[in-house]
Parts: C-alpha cells; structure tokens; sequence
C-alpha cells in the first residue's frame, strides 16, 4: 500500500490519534511537547483514502531530529492508530511492519539523521535491524534495550497490595504519620528538588530546573498531572511527587525529598497514597518511568511493578564512516 507522511497541525486531530493508539503515552500529546519548549513536528501517515494509520511527533534541534530521549520524555516514538493493533496478529504485523519501514525511510531522508525512544508497547524491532540490510556499507540502527517497571492496578485492594511489596517499604509506610494532599506549590517542590541534588552533591543547571517548573506547571493547568504532597505534624514539608496520567496510565515522574527528613517513611507513605489515587481514578497501571541506574531501579522496584523492556534506537555510519 502507499502511505502518505503529513504534518498534524491541529491539537485535536492529533491528540485524539495519540490518546486512541496502543502505543498511548502522554509524552506523545500536545500540552506536554509544549512544556519542552523545544521545536517538534508532528506527522500522520494516512493511506490513499485519507484514513490515519500512524504517527510521530519528532523534537527538532537545528534541523535534524533531537537526540532521544529527550529530558523528562523516555519515550518519542512510533504510535500506530487503534484499528492497526486490533487486526488479527498475522495481520498487524505486517501492517506495522511496512508503516515503521516507511517512516523510518520518510524521516531519515527528511532529517539526515534518526533517533527515537520507542515505548514498550512498540514491540517489533525488525524494520530498525534490517534496515539497509543488503546495503553493508550503508547506515544501521544501534538498539539500546532499557527497562521501565509496570504496576498493575486492576483490582487493586491497598491491603493485599501492602502485603506484596518490600518488608522495608511496609516498615516506613507503617511507622510514617504524615497528611498526604495535592497541592499546587509549583515553588516548593522546585526548593525540594534542589536540595535532592545538592545532598547527592550533583549539579543541576538553571535550563534543567526550568524544564522541570514548565512541565510541572503545563500538568497542573493541563489537568494531567497530580502534585502531591507528605506534610509532617510540625508543618514540614518531607516529600513531594509528580504523576502524570492519560486516560489509560499514570507516570511517576518527578519526586523530591527533604534531606534531613529522609528518614520519615513520609517519600513511601506519599508513594502508596498515589498509587491508592490512581487506581481510584480507573487506570489501568503505574509506569515507574526507568529502572535504568542502581539506586532508583532499586527503590521504584521495590514497590513490586514488573519490568517492562523499551528500547532506545539510533541510525549510525558504519565504522570507519563520519
């Protein structure tokens, strides 16, 4: 079949493409990819009829396609449209196939370069390692695996839940007595974040802390987001997280703890009570956005989610080749 690539000017085509695909993430919509604050196009492959079967929103830096992942956006990458991933599976196979086959040539002859962070529910890496299969002296793809860790929210009952998740964690959940609400403190948690890194003794610059307060803020006015706070009896503000959430999933994003009240259980008290929120809310899973260092793979595994691959792709000159 010939497929045709456009650019999605309109939110709203767009977006309801994005929220009705499996490959769904709300990295993919609108209000985020504003909250960057960088250049991205959007693209939507139609067939010849005009019906829309897939797509890519592509952050853009001086022309080329923007090296993924992108800050905050661990996934940027192919989505197809609903009816593609409901064709039996002999079918949508080769239908996705044949549409990442054709975007993968469209974009790299577009940008002269390619680079994408595909989402877990893309799960057919053949077009990116065989491309120019025949050609050896040609371009090849890099296939980075990276994980993430999926919870499973359906049925989801608090004290059968608590019971599954690590001795440690049930021990600070049990012994934390903070008051746990949403709130709209953009500056506080900011404060908080800060002094997360400044305890590691790690730097952030000023355009990181910015991207942080713009995403931030975009969720709240967006309406998907949730910034929630763990309040100490004195006042004291111990934790703070964000979660995002589209229609199907919720994201933990961003947290950030005060140094000196680490040791309050208030960061797990905080946790539970987010996921408790999201099940309320009808979503299906909590993806712990990256389990890919030692230390926070370790803690975001530690509240029982499953791993879950995703995968990371480049187009490089083979050796020898600038």
């Amino acid at each position: 079949m010939d497929y045709a690539l456009s650019i999605a000017n309109e939110d709203s085509e767009w977006d309801n493409f994005v929220r009705t695909s499996p490959q769904a993430n709300v990295f993919s919509e609108s209000g985020y990819l504003r909250a960057l604050d960088v250049a991205f196009t959007r693209y939507l492959v139609r067939t010849p009829h005009g019906e829309i079967v897939a797509g890519t929103a592509i952050l853009e830096q001086d022309a080329v396609m923007h090296a993924a992942p992108y800050p905050f956006t661990p996934y940027q990458g192919i989505l197809f449209a609903q009816h593609i991933g409901q064709q039996p599976n002999h079918k949508r196979a080769v239908s996705e196939f044949r549409l990442s086959e054709f975007i993968i040539n469209q974009l790299a002859n577009r940008y002269g370069n390619f680079s994408m962070a595909l989402s877990p529910e893309f799960t057919d890496l053949r077009p990116f390692a065989w491309h120019n299969y025949h050609a050896p002296d040609a371009p090849k793809f890099s296939i980075a695996p990276r994980y993430t860790a999926l919870l499973d929210l359906n049925g989801f009952d608090q004290q059968d839940y608590l019971t599954s998740i690590r001795a440690a964690r049930r021990q600070e959940y049990k012994k934390a007595h903070a008051i746990v609400s949403e709130t709209d403190a953009v500056d506080i948690f900011i404060a908080l974040y800060r002094q997360t890194f400044e305890r590691q003794q790690l730097a952030i610059d000023e355009s990181a802390i910015n991207l942080v307060k713009r995403i931030t803020t975009s969720a709240l006015t967006g309406g998907y987001g949730r910034l929630s706070q763990a309040t100490l009896a004195d006042g004291q503000v111990a934790s703070i997280n964000l979660f995002l959430f589209d229609r199907h999933r919720a994201y933990y994003l961003l947290a950030a703890n005060a140094p000196a009240l680490r040791n309050s259980g208030a960061s797990t008290q905080l946790m539970i009570d987010n996921i408790a929120h999201m099940a309320a809310r009808g979503l299906s899973d909590i993806d712990f956005v990256g389990v890919n260092s030692p230390n926070r793979g370790d803690f975001k595994l530690s509240f029982n989610p499953q791993l879950a691959p995703y995968h990371e792709v480049k187009l490089v000159a083979p050796a020898g080749q600038a």
